[in-house]
Formats: structure tokens, C-alpha cells, sequence
């Protein structure tokens, strides 16, 4: 076994993503490489930007444009984003896809919250837990929500049988190397880590099935009501919680949770206010604190470390913080609808 004591792991040189993200790539097959790693961190940033206002209209939230500018800005400069452009990583792709996929049901466009959601699946792992919840969703009115289906697999299969023609049998490969990436770089998710492996299986498989009950006692929920964006927001916690996701940079998922939490501040008690404020403002506050007394290189202490000590552990705290609203305040919430007609 790779992973027994004293053994060497190997970084194997595998292809960790589905074949067809190569379509992804296709329209930069001729630009300059150097110059695509160099835009590559701007054009994820801007699509975790845009996750932004996406939230903030699913929540049905209207601000000044200042105000979205400020929000937009504080979750992109976040660690979490950073550490995602900063590594060019497709997961703030896959983000936004699930996002702009539910503003999509939001707004009745079912086929293209479909075809959007079957480009997420560059990432199954990060991705299958949400996918669930819509299906749950779409068997709840069968007749008008059909297309949703309808375009996700007509997608699905035009990607998986155009990879077909690039790469046959590329599924037995991806298979492979997905088994494969486990041993070489072992993954975690972040209940395993706070609670040991066993204790973490345990919660982990709670929480998953406590979700999809919430999900079907929620099937029959309009696209464009408040609780269907929280189950969604739920199903994005649960999927950081329980799944081998424990890098930072998966927590694009969270924007639309963060922004729950910030929209239902008022109906949160003071003492889980603070918790939120001091959370998503430690990096900055200890960062400062850094420049102003700045420590010695070559120290052996770990003050270097500070500004990420709760960012790891950051999906824990939000769906702790939304159990602590108000039941009547979020109650009268969700019998306000804030769109104009």
C-alpha cells in the first residue's frame, strides 16, 4: 500500500479531469502558453466575481451597485479564491456553472440550467451531491420541470460521446486514474479531519441523508422561492462537509452560503454575528497584524501561518451560524418577495 508508513509516494502524471474539459481548452489551442497562464488567474476571478450578483438576485436581495461592488470584491481578494486563481484551478469554473445553473431554474430557463449543469461535471466529485438535489427537485413536478433533465443528459451525452471520438475509451481511463489519484495524493474531506475518519463517515452520511429528505420534503418548491435557494445553499455545505474536498479552493461553493448568512444577519443572535464578522475578516485582521510587527524568517514559530488557520475549517462554522437564526424572523423572510414586478 502507498500510503503505509516509510513508503514513497510517487506524483503520478495523470489526467485527473473527464477528456472532454479539452473542449474547454480547445479555442486556446493556438494562443501562446505562457500568455494563457498569464490571463488564466484574471478569467477565474472574474467568474467567481459574477458568482456574486448571481447569489444575491437568487436570494432575491437588491443592493446599491457599491455595495455589490464591495461584496464582489472582498470574496474574490478572499484566500479561498485567491488560492484557486493563484493554482488556475477549473474549480472556480465549476462554481460558477452550478450557480449560474440555479439562477437559470430561478428564471425558468430549465434546458439551460440543464446543459450548464452537465458542464459542471469537470469535476463529478465536486458536483454529484448538487446534481441530487436537482434531480430530487425535478421529480417533484415531473411535467413542468422535464427539460431540466432533458438537457442535462442530452448535454452529458453529446460531451461524453464527443470525448468518445478524441479518446476511445477515455471512461476506463478516467476511471482508472481517478482510483489511482487516491493513492498518489490522498483526499480528505473536512468532517474526517475534525472528527477522525470513523466518527466523520458517520456524521457525513447523517448529514447526506438528512439532505436529500430535506430535498424531498422541498421537491415541490418553486425555482424561484427562498427555499429552494436554501436547500441548494445546503446541499453546497453539505457537499464541502462531507466529500474528499478539503482544499480551500473548493470553497467557491460557499459564496452562495456566505451570502445566505450576510442577507439573514439580523436574524442571527449578536454573539453569532460576531463569530461570522471575526471569521471572514481573520485573514485580513492577521495579515495586517503581520505587516505591522512583521516576525523574524528565520523564527520557528507558525505566526506566518495565522491568516489561514480558520479558513480550512470556514464550512463549519456557516451552517452552525444559519442553525442560530431566529425561526421567525427567517420565517417571515421567506414570505417576502423583494423582486419587482
Amino acid at each position: 500500500d502507498d500510503r503505509e508508513p516509510g513508503h514513497k509516494v510517487v506524483d503520478e502524471q495523470r489526467f485527473a479531469y473527464p477528456v472532454y474539459v479539452v473542449f474547454l481548452m480547445a479555442p486556446l489551442m493556438h494562443a501562446d502558453f505562457a500568455e494563457v497562464q498569464r490571463w488564466a488567474p484574471t478569467v477565474l476571478g472574474l467568474l467567481a466575481a459574477f458568482c456574486v450578483p448571481l447569489c444575491l438576485d437568487l436570494l432575491r436581495w437588491r443592493l446599491p451597485w457599491q455595495e455589490v461592488t464591495a461584496i464582489t470584491l472582498f470574496a474574490v481578494s478572499s484566500p479561498q479564491i485567491v488560492q484557486g486563481m493563484h493554482h488556475q484551478q477549473l474549480t472556480l469554473v465549476v462554481g460558477f456553472l452550478l450557480v449560474a445553473g440555479a439562477w437559470c431554474v430561478s428564471r425558468n430557463y430549465l434546458a439551460t440550467a440543464g446543459i450548464l449543469l452537465a458542464c459542471s461535471t469537470l469535476k463529478p466529485q465536486m458536483v454529484f451531491f448538487p446534481l441530487c438535489f436537482f434531480l430530487v427537485w425535478v421529480m417533484g413536478t415531473w411535467r413542468k420541470r422535464w427539460r431540466l433533465l432533458a438537457g442535462f443528459l442530452a448535454m452529458l451525452a453529446g460531451l461524453i460521446g464527443a470525448g468518445e471520438l478524441v479518446l476511445p475509451g477515455w471512461i476506463g481511463y478516467f476511471l482508472a486514474g481517478a482510483a489511482a489519484y487516491r493513492r498518489y495524493f490522498p483526499t480528505t474531506s473536512l468532517l474526517s479531519v475534525a472528527l477522525g475518519d470513523t466518527l466523520g463517515e458517520i456524521v457525513g452520511g447523517i448529514i447526506v441523508l438528512g439532505l436529500l429528505l430535506l430535498a424531498w420534503r422541498g421537491r415541490k418548491e418553486a425555482g424561484d422561492s427562498r427555499q429552494f435557494t436554501s436547500i441548494f445553499a445546503a446541499f453546497l455545505m453539505g457537499t464541502i462537509l462531507v466529500f474528499p474536498l478539503f482544499t480551500p479552493f473548493n470553497q467557491v461553493m460557499l459564496i452562495l452560503p456566505a451570502m445566505l448568512v450576510l442577507h439573514d444577519r439580523r436574524t442571527l443572535p449578536r454573539f453569532s454575528r460576531i463569530v461570522f464578522t471575526v471569521t471572514v475578516s481573520w485573514p485580513w485582521i492577521i495579515s495586517g497584524a503581520l505587516l505591522l510587527f512583521p516576525p523574524r524568517l528565520n523564527s520557528p514559530n507558525q505566526m506566518p501561518l495565522l491568516p489561514s488557520f480558520l479558513v480550512s475549517f470556514f464550512p463549519l462554522f456557516l451552517p452552525l451560524l444559519l442553525m442560530t437564526r431566529r425561526s421567525d424572523a427567517v420565517s417571515q423572510i421567506k414570505t417576502t418577495d423583494l423582486r419587482p414586478s
